[in-house]
């Protein structure tokens, strides 16, 4: 059975993520002795953008691929080709000013959950609480314990879960904001493969999905099974924005402690890439901000055309000479 929570209409005082309605199928569920999984995409906190009104939710220009909000300096940007931009005070679609910026993560949602059951056995499961083989055993266990298990996308390929008959999906568009094309397919994939735990164990599960955008196409093609449509909708809106499988999609990654110095490099390549793109056939885009990983300044260059390969070849020795920059062929 499948419920789709309006978060707008049906939020808790203590926290707007868990509806009332959630909490009081939880608190039935415990006085049956039965298991209740609260999944959620991300174990730390993320901020994004959507409209209530219409029910859209904000995508780069280029990628197709929702923005992501960051408050300093406050903007929205994709983390595909880190286009960026202010942040938007109406919506593009329909003029409405009613935009709910939202962010959740396991942390927060285990804080309170515990606030309202505190009777109950709660247990983590994330990467966090869960970092290698022995706490995996031991969690193992404490799993069969629980009465409540709040757990990201691990929780649901990593066990057979006994006597689970609630499933709550705190927040559906958190993953429909993370940047990869790929994206609205893995959500579809990860929320049908959660819902597999209850069901093909034989209890009978019922499925609330909260979100602040109810009437999106990929709730209704989830909870109507309508895989169908989804795919054809997919495979559209991929050849529209030139990825596989109708085109190649390569990322051009290059990382330095420097930020200047790795900012000349990547351009070198990105000029070399346009002279011999003379025809202009090959969508070559330059990322115009870098991300910093382990004190590294990471620059990539993103390249959408039908063969890639022939493109890359005329750059073969930049990448066998120099191990910090690297070639991904998707």
């Amino acid at each position: 059975m499948y419920y789709i929570i309006n978060l707008s209409q049906d939020g808790n005082k203590i926290n707007r993520f868990l509806s009332n309605t959630l909490l009081k199928k939880i608190e039935e569920s415990l006085k049956r002795k039965e298991k209740i999984i609260l999944y959620i995409n991300k174990r730390w906190e993320y901020s994004s953008l959507v409209c209530k009104d219409c029910q859209k939710n904000f995508k780069c220009p280029n990628c197709d691929i929702s923005l992501s909000i960051h408050k300093n300096p406050p903007l929205m940007m994709c983390h595909t080709c880190w286009y960026k931009r202010e942040i938007f005070l109406r919506c593009p679609f329909c003029q409405s000013v009613n935009l709910e910026n939202i962010w959740v993560g396991t942390e927060q949602i285990e804080r309170d959950i515990k606030k309202l059951f505190n009777e109950a056995k709660i247990l983590r499961f994330d990467f966090d609480s869960i970092k290698n083989v022995g706490e995996k055993k031991e969690a193992l266990q404490k799993i069969k314990e629980a009465d409540i298990v709040i757990g990201t996308k691990m929780i649901s390929t990593w066990f057979d879960l006994q006597n689970i008959t609630l499933i709550g999906i705190i927040l559906l568009e958190q993953e429909l904001s993370l940047s990869h094309y790929k994206q609205e397919e893995k959500v579809y994939q990860n929320i049908k493969q959660l819902i597999g735990r209850g069901e093909r164990l034989g209890w009978k599960t019922e499925i609330l999905i909260q979100t602040f955008i109810p009437e999106n196409d990929i709730v209704e093609s989830i909870c109507e099974k309508n895989y169908n449509d989804f795919f054809q909708k997919s495979l559209k809106e991929r050849k529209l924005f030139h990825y596989p499988p109708f085109y190649d999609f390569t990322r051009l990654e290059y990382r330095d402690v420097n930020k200047e110095k790795a900012f000349d490099f990547i351009k070198k390549i990105k000029n070399k890439l346009d002279l011999l793109n003379k025809e202009q056939k090959y969508e070559i885009i330059l990322s115009p901000e870098p991300r910093k990983k382990y004190n590294q300044f990471h620059y990539q260059i993103i390249i959408k055309w039908e063969n890639n390969r022939n493109l890359i070849e005329n750059i073969k020795e930049e990448i066998m000479r120099n191990k910090n920059l690297i070639a991904i062929f998707e």
